[in-house]
């Protein structure tokens, strides 16, 4: 049985009758509970930490050498829960809501941008008192994580990018091809239809999700969706393009990318991995945007032991 089949039982067991009628009229709710459900069996809390004047939630799990993980654009803390669940018995484990998603703070007046949000992350690591971590992003995220790394290589033991964005991939992917035809960002879902042709760019094979968590989670991306497009025009405006940093990132880099991904081509990976002096490649066949989703388990079968690798004994 799947761990999102297993929290959805534990939902049913805690809510006992009546429970599909609630789960009808309170998708929100009922996804909530499932979710808590998943973050235990995972070994994960949720906490928050005061960052300058907002609060980031976060969740944490685990003990060891610390790994930070960071969600791509539109994505929240969740994204890392399966997938940190095979970590955290070796490793503490902590995976914030990126500000502007999630249940982060999102502020009209204030800007999304990739160098913006490296300082805020550098503000979140100081607020948590790390000192040397393990750093992964994905998408978004890891151009953020590649960022980072370039402006506080000393704190970092190892980078880890899966499906990064950042450089100019030599075969454009589908979402580009589909922007310039037209017009129309498939990263920002403003109707349920269009949700769903995103979670179709994004994954190969869907993990089962059932129905009143697709609605939930459509529905929060629909209510979003006008943020979303103020950081996607942010984040363009002010693209922090990685190929010349990658040259100077000394720190040991593990890339990782799905050989189907409509977001991201895969081509993409293979720049990265050539501009980074210390670098892993690793191409996972049959796989779209967002492995630790997608295969959360195939995924930590390559991330763990490379962090492994780069852990000091002692730690």
């Amino acid at each position: 049985m799947s761990k999102f089949l297993i929290a959805v039982a534990i939902v049913i067991g805690v809510l006992g009758i009546g429970t599909y009628a609630y789960i009808e009229t309170h998708p929100q709710e009922a996804l909530a509970l499932a979710m808590s459900a998943e973050r235990e069996r995972a070994m994960l809390s949720e906490q928050t930490v005061q960052v300058g004047e907002d609060r980031w939630p976060y969740l944490e799990g685990g003990s060891g050498d610390v790994v930070l993980l960071l969600h791509g654009f539109g994505g929240d803390k969740d994204n890392w829960t399966r997938f940190a669940g095979h970590l955290t018995a070796d490793h503490r484990v902590i995976a914030p809501d990126l500000p502007g998603f999630g249940d982060n703070a999102r502020h009209e007046d204030q800007s999304y941008d990739i160098a913006t949000q490296r300082e805020r992350l550098a503000a979140f690591v100081q607020a948590m008192g790390l000192k040397q971590f393990h750093l992964a992003g994905n998408s978004m995220g890891g151009n953020l994580a590649a960022a980072y790394a370039h402006a506080y290589p000393e704190q970092l033991l190892s980078l880890g990018l899966l499906n990064a964005a950042g450089v100019e991939s030599p075969v454009p992917s589908d979402l580009a091809r589909e922007y310039e035809a037209t017009g129309k960002v498939s990263l920002i879902p403003r109707t349920r239809e269009d949700y769903d042709h995103l979670m179709d760019m994004v994954f190969v094979d869907k993990p089962y999700v059932p129905p009143f968590a697709v609605d939930a989670l459509a529905e929060r991306a629909i209510e979003n969706a006008d943020f979303r497009q103020k950081v996607f025009v942010e984040y363009r405006q002010n693209l922090l393009r990685l190929e010349p940093l990658l040259p100077e990132i000394e720190t040991p880099t593990l890339v990782i990318w799905g050989d189907t991904d409509r977001l991201i081509h895969v081509s993409a990976a293979r720049v990265m991995h050539d501009l980074l002096p210390n670098s892993e490649l690793v191409v996972m066949e049959n796989m779209g945007h967002v492995p630790m989703i997608e295969n959360p388990r195939a995924t930590v079968e390559l991330y763990g032991p490379f962090i492994d690798r780069h852990t000091p004994a002692g730690m």
